[in-house]
């Protein structure tokens, strides 16, 4: 037991680091993009001013896109495992569409939520706005869009439920989806998107260890995609909102439903992890993992910004 513990803590210090990896590079990339797409428009376009191309740049998904590709491959390299794309279960479109209530479900108990800490926030002279604009504007440029409904989701969904499942499910299925979507979470780095990405992504680790890693990809794009469409329908149509909300209670009220009738299906999947809970333990005691967590954590709660 002391040597499992032994190597189980080594494997979680090598994935927490991997993550800093992921994150300090994926900064560095999208940094050093974004200057070459400012100086080029700088040339190209004589009369405009520095101001306007970072205004212009900052809507641009092209830095986000190769950062984030080039993160994902590091972490697969440096914790040596790769995705498997291996299909266990058939998905129709009924099942499709049941996942995508229950994807806005958890959007609408992610908004709950959040509802005691903005106030506890406002409270304090803080304010959710900035984080919120981040999370739910729609995308100006094409490339923002791209990465939005295609790159992101597929890149996420790879390091999260291909990499870091993959590498942890040897401690327990229950807790390889867990921790995988608590960093789902963390790595947005965002208070309004932290609760509500940690509550899906336990359900994309559901769809990918059911169903497959394409499914759960399917399904993150086809989520994004909505929102981006709601948010750019919503500038030209203000009862666009008025439907999406019903919409959400709407699917509110069908997943409680349907998770009540699947709940022995639910229960049968997760069933025989008990033996396997120490890990838990083990990875919340493991310093180097700690000490990711907080890294995050605290990038986490900069998202909120003063009045």
């Amino acid at each position: 037991m002391q040597w499992e513990k032994k190597q189980a803590k080594r494997t979680f210090s090598i994935l927490a680091g991997a993550l800093i990896a992921y994150n300090f590079l994926f900064s560095f990339v999208v940094f050093g993009i974004d200057l070459m797409e400012i100086s080029a428009l700088l040339l190209i376009f004589e009369g405009m001013q520095w101001e306007q191309a970072t205004e212009v740049v900052y809507h641009s998904g092209i830095g986000l896109s190769i950062g984030t590709i080039l993160g994902v491959i590091v972490v697969g390299l440096i914790i040596r495992e790769a995705p498997s794309f291996e299909k266990k279960h058939g998905m129709d479109m009924k099942t499709i569409f049941l996942f995508y209530m229950l994807i806005q479900a958890l959007q609408l108990l992610g908004h709950y939520i959040l509802i005691p800490l903005e106030f506890l926030a406002q409270w304090w002279g803080y304010s959710f706005k900035e984080a919120t604009a981040t999370a739910s504007d729609a995308s100006v440029l094409f490339s923002s869009f791209f990465y939005s409904v295609a790159v992101a989701p597929a890149a996420e969904e790879i390091l999260c439920r291909g990499i870091i499942v993959k590498k942890l499910e040897q401690y327990g299925r229950t807790f390889a989806i867990l921790i995988s979507a608590m960093f789902f979470g963390l790595l947005h780095q965002n208070i309004v998107q932290f609760p509500v990405t940690m509550l899906i992504g336990v359900l994309f680790g559901y769809v990918a260890q059911k169903y497959s890693l394409k499914a759960a990809v399917g399904l993150h794009m086809l989520n994004n995609a909505s929102v981006e469409i709601v948010s750019i329908l919503s500038e030209h149509y203000t009862g666009v909102w008025v439907v999406d909300v019903l919409f959400l209670y709407f699917c509110m009220f069908a997943s409680i439903f349907i998770l009540w009738k699947k709940r022995e299906t639910i229960k049968a999947f997760f069933k025989g992890e008990e033996e396997k809970r120490p890990a838990l333990k083990w990875f919340f005691t493991t310093p180097v993992v700690l000490l990711v967590i907080a890294y995050f954590l605290f990038s986490t709660i900069k998202s909120v910004t003063p009045f």
